[in-house]
């Protein structure tokens, strides 16, 4: 693992935010070298816990849990249960948008459309592009849309990374 390409991607996030980058950073090189360790520290099995997971977890799944861990324990990511109305997602958005010191999303501009589902990322998507945004889905296989945000412009360096570091994720 690329110790620079790391806090580069995690830089996407965090923006220009050093002490966010480095805590997220560190605990994601644990994460990605030390699995075993990251389970049994003891923020980390805790959170773990949370999601109901208590058993040793495959790699890959680990590295996405703790990478969604990792950025929502920093308000950089958030995530809705898919049942949940247009208006908590963008709530939550908002509050991601808001650590980015970015535009929030107007909650009125979602407000005709479809309450619930994947369509609504779609829209989300459609309303970020106008502020020069782009939305992040990080996959995990449950009933959740974990999400973040990045800019437009560094949707093909945040894929390139993501790849490279081995996380799995969507950025639309």
């Amino acid at each position: 693992m690329n110790q620079e390409n790391l806090s580069r991607f995690v830089q996407l996030f965090t923006l220009n935010d050093a002490e966010a980058t480095q805590r997220v950073s560190e605990r994601l090189a644990l994460a990605l070298q030390e699995p075993a360790a990251y389970q049994e520290h003891d923020l980390y099995a805790d959170e773990l816990a949370e999601r109901d997971i208590v058993t040793e977890l495959p790699a890959q799944e680990l590295r996405d849990i703790a990478l969604i861990d990792a950025l929502t324990s920093e308000g950089l990511a958030w995530e809705s249960n898919m049942r949940e109305p247009t208006e908590m997602l963008v709530e939550g958005l908002n509050e991601v948008l808001t650590i980015q010191n970015r535009t929030q999303v107007d909650k009125s501009t979602l407000a005709s459309r479809r309450n619930t589902g994947p369509e609504v990322l779609d829209y989300l998507q459609d309303t970020l592009e106008t502020k020069g945004l782009a939305l992040v889905l990080f996959t995990l296989d449950s009933d959740s849309y974990p999400l973040s945000v990045v800019a437009e412009d560094q949707v093909e360096h945040t894929r390139k990374l993501a790849k490279e570091l081995g996380f799995e994720l969507v950025v639309y």
